[in-house]
């Protein structure tokens, strides 16, 4: 009877000209384009929340954001804040090439309140790289970038009307940090580095001992194995090292458990950007890494006695072994500065600054005033 009534009904339907095969596919269509529909409603909704909860009054704030033409090249910079009286905060992100503004927009919010933060698309990253392309960008070097952001932090100087801003560097930009520092002392308050690097090689060395030995008290056999099978740093290319820090980001730290979809929700959620933007930050990840890794890696400032002519502070993730934090502690011991104080966050890893942005923005501002202390 079952097999009768579908035969009828098929007959039927061709007497109406209905192909039964259209039946599935058509709601499989409907179905679809109501699925899109909802997420594009849904991520509307999200996106309208985030920028509500970017607003800032000005004045007294400023929420600027725009190209300026520093050495020569159109490059994007943010100045945000409530108040034109606070400290101004210059944020140098990592990477290289991994610009934290379609990333931080909700983890710096709160920073925004006690200082004007001041982030800034690098040449091969972000908005700089969307405009110019992997051509189009110049020069991609330790030298020509710190160059360039003396540059950034002379113009944001004068935008704000003050005359020496705080250099906070994460993980690459604790590199061009070190450097922007000692060129130019008299713009700086103060140097803070995060994720410090040291010595590339060390670190890599280290790094993939501390990951060996966390999969192995985790019980991560298969993962463990992979990673053995790279075998230990240098690396011949960066498709070996992207390997090792695949393997090393499935395998963080209690806080950064979750790190991706969390960090590809707040991509796909960042006020202002176009899926091409998004694309550009993606690609420029991928371009300008893959350029300046053999510059990165013969990078050493593993000396007797680092000097760094303005006061610092050291702030490590106590379970970051990417930058492994050991190897900072031993370099903190041996800079030489004014002042300098070491902090640490319980539980932090690498990411930490955008993991856990309320720890290390109480941690910025318990630090701060003893280290900028005249007396």
């Amino acid at each position: 009877m079952i097999r009768v009534g579908l035969e009828a009904a098929a007959v039927s339907s061709y007497k109406l000209g209905v192909d039964v095969c259209e039946v599935p596919l058509t709601s499989i269509a409907v179905l679809f384009v109501v699925l899109v529909a909802g997420f594009a409603l849904w991520l509307a909704k999200a996106r309208a929340g985030a920028r509500r909860r970017q607003a800032i009054l000005v004045p007294p704030g400023i929420d600027e954001a725009g190209f300026v033409s520093i050495g020569g090249m159109d490059q994007w910079i943010s100045i945000r804040g409530e108040s034109l009286a606070n400290p101004v905060l210059v944020l140098l992100h990592g990477g290289p090439g991994t610009s934290f503004l379609p990333l931080g927009y909700d983890a710096f919010r709160a920073w925004e309140r006690d200082f004007t933060v001041v982030q800034w698309d690098q040449p091969g990253a972000g908005r700089t790289f969307g405009r110019h392309g992997e051509k189009g960008g110049g020069e991609l070097s330790l030298g020509r970038i710190a160059g360039d952001g003396i540059a950034v932090v002379e113009h944001a100087l004068r935008q704000l009307g003050q005359d020496s801003a705080i250099l906070l560097g994460v993980s690459w930009g604790s590199v061009l940090g070190v450097e922007m520092a000692r060129r130019r002392p008299d713009l700086f308050q103060a140097y803070i580095g995060a994720g410090q690097v040291v010595d590339m090689a060390a670190n890599e060395a280290v790094g993939y001992q501390g990951l060996s030995e966390r999969l192995e008290a985790r019980g991560a056999h298969k993962a463990l194995a992979r990673l053995r099978a790279l075998g230990p740093p240098p690396y011949a290319g960066v498709k070996t090292l992207l390997a090792e820090r695949k393997i090393l980001m499935a395998h963080p730290p209690a806080s950064e458990r979750g790190m991706m979809p969390k960090m590809l929700t707040r991509l796909l959620l960042a006020p202002g950007y176009s899926l091409r933007q998004l694309g550009d930050w993606v690609g420029a990840g991928r371009h300008t890494t893959t350029h300046m890794l053999d510059g990165l890696m013969a990078y050493s400032d593993d000396t007797p006695a680092p000097a760094i002519p303005v006061p610092v502070l050291i702030i490590q993730g106590d379970e970051d072994i990417q930058t492994p934090t050991t190897l900072a502690a031993a370099y903190f011991e041996k800079i030489q500065a004014p002042a300098k104080r070491w902090a640490i966050i319980p539980g932090g890893g690498h990411n930490a600054i955008l993991l856990m942005p309320d720890a290390f923005l109480a941690t910025l501002k318990a630090n701060l005033p003893a280290l900028l202390r005249t007396d």
